[in-house]
């Protein structure tokens, strides 16, 4: 299989080193359909999951590097606006918060997460609007703060409806790439098994190795 560099562009970072291992297992279309779409919330609920993945912890490739970094990539989502310094670390602050609560395997990550969040959420208010489709709707009217304000309420509807609890980072802590779990029983772990799964498989199999070896030479 061979990908040029505009289907490679078009591919998440975090899949892009994923390629080579599908190559001559599966086609382009194939290999797209299975690394991006899995991961997709349903809906606007996926403007949180792509928030969040504008860092990719594995790589350290930050979509939101800068100012005009953040700018461009708001933009992309629908949200032009200028993007200053302090606007850039609320941004900042919010996503880790964010990866932080959807990968809690702590009370106390989780409660500093909830904490942030909620003092974010204070800062930059929801209003209730009966009348509107998206009832949590933004008091801002524009800029870094009215986003904010659309996340938070994305988070608030998930959490009431229930498909928060399958907003998940994957279980390797290099990685931490947010996923939405569509499994029926919740269970999925990894970003993807060809990735994250047979590293953390490789590294249980080395140790049960070492284990049994210091065993037989005791």
């Amino acid at each position: 299989m061979q990908v040029t560099p505009s289907h490679e562009g078009a591919l998440p970072v975090k899949f892009k080193r994923w390629l080579p291992l599908a190559a001559g297992r599966a086609t382009l279309p194939v290999v797209t359909t299975k690394v991006r779409n899995p991961s997709a919330a349903p809906g606007q609920l996926d403007l949180v999951r792509r928030f969040v993945n504008t860092l990719d912890v594995d790589t350290g490739t930050d979509e939101l590097v800068s100012p005009a970094a953040a700018a461009a990539w708001l933009s992309e989502q629908g949200w032009p606006t200028r993007v200053g310094q302090a606007g850039l670390d609320k941004l900042l602050e919010a996503r880790e918060a964010l990866r932080d609560l959807m990968g809690a395997r702590g009370l106390s990550r989780k409660a500093d997460a909830e904490a942030t969040l909620d003092a974010i959420a204070r800062k930059h208010p929801l209003v209730v609007r009966v009348s509107s489709p998206d009832p949590l709707q933004p008091t801002s009217k524009a800029g870094v703060g009215a986003f904010l304000e659309r996340i938070l309420g994305l988070v608030a509807a998930a959490r009431i409806d229930g498909t928060w609890d399958r907003m998940k980072t994957c279980a390797n802590d290099r990685c931490r790439w947010p996923f939405y779990d569509h499994s029926r029983n919740r269970s999925r772990t990894w970003c993807t098994m060809d990735i994250c799964g047979a590293e953390a498989k490789m590294r249980a199999y080395r140790r049960r190795r070492a284990t049994s070896g210091a065993r037989l030479t005791s």
